[in-house]
Parts: C-alpha cells; sequence; structure tokens
C-alpha cells in the first residue's frame, strides 16, 4: 500500500507494437485495483514508425471497473 498522500509508483507493465494496425498493446503485470483512475500518457521522445517524425505528446486516462 502506498503511504497518504505519497505519489503512486506506475504498474510492471509490457507493451507491444502492431505496424500492421498501427496500434500499442498494453498489458499490465498484475491486475489492476478496482475502481482506480488510470492515466496511460506518451511523453516526449517517441517517433512514429512510419517516417521517424516525433509524436505529440498525449494521453489518456480511465477508471477500472469490478
Amino acid at each position: 500500500a502506498v503511504p497518504e498522500g505519497a505519489p503512486a509508483q506506475p504498474p510492471a507493465f509490457t507493451f507491444r507494437y502492431n505496424e500492421g494496425s498501427r496500434a500499442v498493446e498494453i498489458r499490465f503485470a498484475e491486475p489492476l485495483d478496482r475502481f482506480r483512475p488510470v492515466n496511460v500518457a506518451l511523453t516526449e521522445g517517441i517517433t512514429s514508425a512510419v517516417d521517424n517524425q516525433p509524436l505529440a505528446p498525449w494521453s489518456f486516462t480511465f477508471t477500472t471497473g469490478s
């Protein structure tokens, strides 16, 4: 458990890029906690597999269910 107010450590994960569908698959090593917000952020330094151009940073957030 993380002490209240302390930053949470990101969960362990692996990822795979599917060139055919241009999709990134993210798999978490353990199930995520129930009813928690999750933010996935792609930060600076990622380049396009098509033309090697830098991608704009972006993120998305979702909440886990039961």
